[in-house]
């Protein structure tokens, strides 16, 4: 998507580094156990790709990612997750489960 691009390449323009750089920086943050695959053929690229951990992503910065790469994933994601079915599902006990 490129609006998700040129996001991030504005990102990048505010914080001094590659497009690149914010992006894995981003991804790093995410909920979740998610973990970036880096890919380079040569020590300068690993090098490059770990200048990530270097800077951090203000908190308006973040919200600006998430929200431009935010997915509507639909039905049956919104039906199975409404409170209806969730009651259905746990035969009226959901509040005395622990997730």
């Amino acid at each position: 998507n490129t609006a998700i691009a040129k996001e991030v390449v504005s990102v990048a323009n505010e914080l001094g580094c590659s497009a690149g750089n914010a992006a894995l920086n981003w991804i790093r943050k995410q909920n979740g156990t998610i973990i970036p695959i880096v890919g380079a053929r040569k020590v300068e690229q690993i090098k490059d790709n770990l200048n990530c951990l270097n800077f951090d992503l203000t908190g308006e910065q973040m919200i600006r990612l998430n929200e431009i790469s935010k997915i509507d994933l639909g039905f049956p994601h919104d039906f199975l997750t409404s409170d209806i079915v969730k009651e259905v599902v746990f035969g009226g006990t959901k509040d005395n489960i622990q997730f």
